[in-house]
């Protein structure tokens, strides 16, 4: 149902489609990502406070599974043309993916586009299509989309 109802929102909507939706990465390389975040942010003149380097590696772990838990809107345009693409490219540094973080952006993600849902039944499809479609162009974020929409309503 969830899925149907974030779906239908994007007929309406020209967003280019991709030749392939994005895949994640190995769960061994979100791990090693994890293992470099953690130790680098935790190793302080070369002691490793190991309390918080577990504490770190636990948040990350949760992160990977609530990434791939969102992944599953990947056959939606608007998760796997703007959404994912958004959070993976900001929080990859260096090829060093901080999937905590990864998974935080995409909540966001997910609150904006129902917020852009819901501000189409409020003020308009037309209205609000033409706010968002230059958002997107812009940020390249449906958070900024829906917050760019509430700005102009207020």
């Amino acid at each position: 149902m969830k899925k149907m109802i974030l779906g239908a929102l994007f007929i309406s909507l020209a967003v280019p489609a991709l030749a392939e939706p994005p895949t994640l990465e190995s769960k061994e390389k979100y791990e090693k990502d994890s293992q470099q975040i953690c130790y680098q942010k935790w190793n302080k003149r070369g002691e490793l406070d190991r309390r918080m380097y577990n504490h770190c590696m636990e948040g990350q772990s949760d992160g990977y599974k609530d990434v791939k838990n969102l992944h599953q809107y990947v056959d939606q345009s608007f998760y796997s043309n703007t959404a994912f693409p958004y959070c993976r490219d900001r929080w990859t540094k260096r090829g060093v993916a901080n999937t905590r973080m990864m998974a935080h952006c995409l909540n966001k993600e997910l609150e904006g586009i129902k917020d852009v849902m819901y501000y189409r039944k409020q003020y308009g499809e037309d209205q609000v299509n033409k706010i968002v479609g230059q958002a997107i162009a812009k940020f390249k974020s449906w958070n900024m989309a829906a917050y760019k929409v509430k700005r102009h309503f207020e």
